[in-house]
């Protein structure tokens, strides 16, 4: 769409993140009521200091990191403006607003603007190509684990 070419112009040379966080990361207690995930690494994979690290050898330091997310707690992606220029897609509302009546459309104009990324991150890898935040696999895990909040290596 026009508007996307017109935050791709505003965005310049980019890089893009896409953090799947909110409905992926919930845990549900077993019977000893221990707190349970199917993606025992994701709440951890995906918050800003983990994320520094994992994508550090990926996107140089100074970058414009365009950030698409479901997670919705202010500021929670601030501590990667350490190293990178940090874009939205809330920061173009002057442009998006007229134009999308909902989240579905929203999503679908961050998808091109992750596209158009030079160097593009994706939540899970769905392809052995894929660059990912996390090595938990997406799809078809049955296995409820304990979620894994330490650093098994350094930064």
């Amino acid at each position: 769409s026009d508007s996307c070419s017109q935050i791709k112009a505003l965005l310049g040379d980019y890089d893009a993140i896409h953090v799947r966080r909110g409905d992926k990361i919930k845990t549900r207690k077993d019977r000893f009521g221990v707190a349970r995930s199917l993606h025992p690494h994701l709440d951890r994979d995906t918050r800003a200091e983990f994320i520094l690290c994992r994508i550090a050898k990926w996107v140089p330091p100074g970058r414009t990191l365009f950030i698409a997310s479901n997670e919705r707690t202010p500021g929670f992606f601030s501590p990667l403006s350490v190293r990178y220029r940090l874009a939205y897609s809330s920061n173009y509302s002057h442009i998006l607003d007229p134009l999308i009546e909902n989240n579905y459309q929203l999503f679908m104009i961050e998808r091109l603007l992750m596209m158009g990324a030079k160097t593009f991150i994706r939540t899970f890898k769905e392809d052995e190509a894929d660059l990912s935040l996390t090595d938990d696999p997406k799809k078809n895990t049955k296995l409820w684990q304990i979620p894994v909040y330490n650093a098994e290596e350094t930064c």
